[in-house]
C-alpha cells in the first residue's frame, strides 16, 4: 500500500523539530470551520489525507512538520467547503436590491455594536438572499432558519449550539445555553434568525438570554407580523417588553422599486427591454414580489432555450400563464 508523502511525513515526525508558528488568519478560520461543522479530528484527518496528531498538533498551534504544505491542504478544504455551503440556496449573483440594502444596515449595525435588531418584509423581497450573502462575506455570524418544527426555546438554542459549538447539546435546555453562552461571550460574533415570525415568546425569550449573557448581536428577519408580536399585540402584551425594548434598529416597508427589477433581470438574461422591464415591475409589486421575477425570467428563458424564441414582453406572458394558471 502506498502512503501518502504528507501523511508520512506527519507520523515521523520528530517532537524535538522546533515548531513553525501558523497563519493566525489561517488558523483561525480552520477553528472556527470545526466547531461549526461539528466533525471530529479523526473525519478533518481523513478529508486532509493526513494523520489525526497532526491535526490535533496544528489546532493546538505546535505541528513540527512541514506547515506550509499542511496548511497549503487547509486551505483546500475550507475553500472546498465554503463553495459548497450555500450552492443549493444561492446560484446566482447577489443583487443589492433596495431591500437588501436596508436588511444589510440592520445587520451591520447588530454585528458591529452588539445590538439587537429586526429587519421586516413579506415574502419575496430578498431577506433570505440577504442574510445568505452577509454570512458569505461574514463567516463569522451564526445564520439559522426558523420554521413551524423549530418554534420552541429547545429546537432554536439546538440549533444555534449546532453552529456556535459543533452541535455539543447538553443534558437540558439551560445546560445547552449554558455551553453556548460560554463559547460565544466575548466573540463579538453576531447571530441572524431568518424567518423569525415563527419563534414563540420562549423561544425570542432564550435569544434575549443568550444577547445579553454572551453580548453578542442579534438580527431578527422575517415577516411584518413578527414586529406586532414583539410589541405584544394581544392579552400578554407584558411578556413581551424585555425583547422589545432591546430593539435598537428597525427597517421595514420594503418597497419594490424598477431598478431592483432591473438588476434581477440584468444577473439573469441581461438585455431586456423597457416593455419586458415594465412588465416584471408591474408583476413585483403584486403578490410574490421579486420571488415572481425571477421564477418568470427562468421560464421565460427555457422557453427561449428550447424553441429558440425571442424573449420579449409577449414570452414573458407566456411564462406567466404556465407558472400562474
Amino acid at each position: 500500500m502506498t502512503i501518502n508523502p504528507a501523511l508520512k511525513e506527519d507520523l515521523s515526525n520528530n517532537k524535538d523539530t522546533p515548531v513553525k508558528p501558523v497563519t493566525d488568519t489561517l488558523h483561525r478560520d480552520f477553528v472556527l470551520w470545526k466547531e461549526q461543522s461539528g466533525k471530529t479530528v479523526a473525519v478533518i484527518a481523513n478529508m486532509l489525507d493526513r494523520s489525526a496528531a497532526a491535526v490535533s498538533q496544528y489546532l493546538n498551534r505546535k505541528y513540527a512538520g512541514n506547515i506550509v504544505e499542511l496548511e497549503k491542504d487547509i486551505r483546500n478544504l475550507l475553500s472546498r467547503h465554503n463553495n459548497l455551503e450555500f450552492a443549493a440556496r444561492d446560484t446566482r449573483g447577489f443583487c443589492s436590491t433596495h431591500a437588501a440594502t436596508l436588511i444589510w444596515e440592520v445587520l451591520e449595525y447588530c454585528d458591529g455594536k452588539c445590538k439587537m435588531g429586526v429587519a421586516l418584509a413579506p415574502s419575496g423581497t430578498g431577506k433570505s438572499t440577504a442574510c445568505i450573502e452577509y454570512k458569505r462575506k461574514n463567516r463569522m455570524s451564526i445564520l439559522i432558519t426558523a420554521h413551524i418544527r423549530t418554534r420552541t426555546d429547545g429546537a432554536i438554542i439546538r440549533l444555534i449550539a449546532k453552529q456556535a459549538i459543533g452541535g455539543a447539546i447538553g443534558r437540558s435546555i439551560s445546560d445547552t445555553l449554558d455551553r453556548v453562552v460560554e463559547r460565544l461571550t466575548a466573540s463579538r460574533r453576531l447571530l441572524i434568525i431568518d424567518d423569525a415570525h415563527f419563534l414563540s415568546w420562549e423561544a425570542y425569550e432564550i435569544v434575549r438570554k443568550l444577547h445579553d449573557c454572551a453580548g453578542i448581536g442579534v438580527v431578527y428577519v422575517g415577516q411584518e407580523r413578527l414586529y406586532e408580536q414583539m410589541r405584544g399585540a394581544s392579552n400578554k402584551a407584558y411578556l413581551y417588553d424585555q425583547i422589545y425594548s432591546r430593539i435598537a434598529i428597525k427597517r421595514s416597508n420594503f418597497a419594490i422599486r424598477k431598478k431592483d427589477v432591473r438588476m434581477i433581470a440584468d444577473n439573469i438574461c441581461p438585455g431586456l427591454d423597457k416593455a419586458c422591464i415594465d412588465f416584471l415591475y408591474q408583476r413585483a409589486r403584486g403578490k410574490g414580489r421579486l420571488r415572481v421575477v425571477d421564477n418568470l425570467l427562468d421560464m421565460a428563458m427555457q422557453i427561449h432555450k428550447e424553441f429558440n424564441r425571442p424573449l420579449n414582453a409577449g414570452l414573458l406572458r407566456e411564462a406567466e400563464r404556465l407558472l400562474m394558471s
